[in-house]
């Protein structure tokens, strides 16, 4: 009888600590490392801010079980190697550019259209509506938004040419990386754009293939082509997305408890981020003046015709470079915004 008792305790214990084991959320048992990388140079304002802001506060959702480790400056290739290695689980995320952001989420495309925004509060007012909207796209491409941040207003910048008339427009010879639409821009500029790569850019307007480039004011100063360009248009041309993703498979395996602390917590990280790099890039831009670089503004005769050009591209990319309801409810946002 009592070798009875004495198994039945045994088993009533063991049931116990069975049941303490298993009732743990699953977040105390799951722990990960992450590989990302970017083309981003360690130092800069956009490896600050990762730093700063994203990996403090992807490390207190999850209690300190992620550990993120960063290739900083390109040293894993470009963003196109980037979106390989993320397939084969190489890399688990990426800080991805403008360039970067089409190739990995090609519907995002519709937010680089040639004078879609007049302003970041623009730019924040789609961030808060349509976030919900290019998660979905994302998360159907194979990744997780970790943050849509900006690259920059990109602006066009020129060797010799001052950029003040239409014809100034219409003689350079711009490199053009950041597909169809900046292809097709130039070209309703009047402009014969030359095919390059982003890291060819560089040498190619050094070499004088070619001699003018739409690009974000923190890059011309990295790359010091500041030295080697003459003139800049104040004119934004374009808003270039950058994003942080990771790819939804790793994502995934995170506790739901971590996805939803993230989710919470991510509008804070991203208004945080987007206002540090902002900052960043109008002192890169104040910087090139004050070195030499000249401002060439043309007239708003010119401006205007410009606008009046590139309008009717809106709708001739959409079906081939993003669909056309994507783009609708996008300018419906934006008319809602402006009413105000």
């Amino acid at each position: 009888m009592l070798c009875f008792l004495r198994n039945i305790a045994i088993c009533i214990l063991a049931l116990f600590a069975f049941v303490c084991i298993t009732a743990q959320p699953a977040s105390a048992k799951w722990s990960d490392r992450w590989k990302i990388a970017t083309l981003a140079p360690d130092g800069v304002g956009w490896a600050r801010q990762i730093k700063a802001i994203v990996i403090p506060a992807v490390t207190e959702v999850t209690d300190k079980n992620l550990k993120i480790h960063v290739y900083w400056g390109g040293i894993m290739g470009d963003d196109e190697d980037y979106i390989k290695k993320m397939r084969i689980d190489q890399l688990q995320g990426a800080g991805l550019s403008g360039q970067g952001t089409k190739l990995a989420v090609p519907e995002m495309s519709v937010v680089e259209l040639p004078f879609l925004f007049n302003n970041y509060d623009e730019v924040d007012y789609i961030k808060s509506k349509m976030s919900n909207t290019f998660d979905r796209i994302a998360s159907d491409n194979g990744y997780f938004l970790v943050a849509w941040i900006d690259q920059d207003f990109d602006r066009l910048y020129a060797v010799g040419s001052p950029l003040e008339t239409l014809q100034d427009y219409a003689r350079i010879r711009p490199l053009s990386w950041f597909g169809p639409i900046e292809a097709a821009t130039y070209r309703t500029l009047g402009a014969t754009p030359v095919s390059v790569t982003m890291p060819e850019a560089p040498s190619t307007l050094r070499q004088g293939i070619g001699n003018a480039i739409i690009a974000p004011a923190a890059w011309v100063v990295g790359t010091q082509l500041y030295n080697v360009l003459h003139h800049v248009s104040p004119l934004d041309f374009r808003y270039a997305p950058a994003l942080i993703v990771v790819t939804s498979k790793r994502w995934g395996t995170m506790p739901q408890e971590y996805q939803k602390n993230y989710h919470d917590r991510r509008p804070a990280v991203m208004d945080e981020f987007s206002r540090e790099l902002r900052r960043d890039n109008v002192r890169a831009y104040e910087a090139m003046l004050a070195h030499g670089l000249k401002e060439a503004a043309p007239s708003q005769e010119v401006v205007d015709t410009i606008r009046e050009r590139m309008l009717p591209l809106w709708e001739e990319m959409a079906g081939d470079v993003y669909p056309m309801h994507l783009l609708k409810e996008l300018l419906g946002h934006l008319e809602e915004y402006r009413s105000r």
